[in-house]
């Protein structure tokens, strides 16, 4: 994933200013192509820090990376051994675009360069602010 831009640069507050489009580019086997999407920084799910470390030093378990507005899901499982699987989904326009499902199987020693890639997207596009808590 490639956070090209906040859609709202100058917002200081957790709701509008967290709001990014990013690019992300999809090699799967011999099919490969990119997406483009529309996320909240605060709303990506826990995969990036907490995720693909425990996987890491685990081998085993399950770490999910989606978007709150469902155009683009992770799930990875570990199998205890060094093996993980990702079953994996983008959608060009979510609730009424095309939707395209693929996996991709791989071995613990490209974990690190995932954790790497991941963090770097968080370091790219903090989250601004903290999100309202309602009383």
């Amino acid at each position: 994933m490639h956070p090209t831009r906040r859609e709202y640069p100058d917002a200081q507050d957790f709701d509008d200013g967290n709001w990014v489009y990013a690019t992300v580019e999809i090699a799967a086997g011999g099919l490969q192509g990119l997406v483009r999407g529309h996320a909240a920084r605060g709303g990506l799910r826990p995969l990036p820090r907490s995720g693909v470390r425990p996987l890491y030093e685990q081998l085993s378990g399950r770490a999910v990376f989606d978007t709150m507005e469902e155009w683009l899901r992770i799930e990875i499982k570990g199998d205890g051994r060094g093996h993980f699987h990702a079953a994996c989904e983008a959608v060009d326009r979510p609730g009424i675009g095309n939707r395209l499902t693929f996996k991709i199987d791989f071995d613990q020693t490209e974990l690190p360069a995932v954790v790497r890639g991941l963090d770097a997207i968080c370091d790219a596009l903090p989250v601004v602010a903290a999100p309202r808590v309602s009383r």
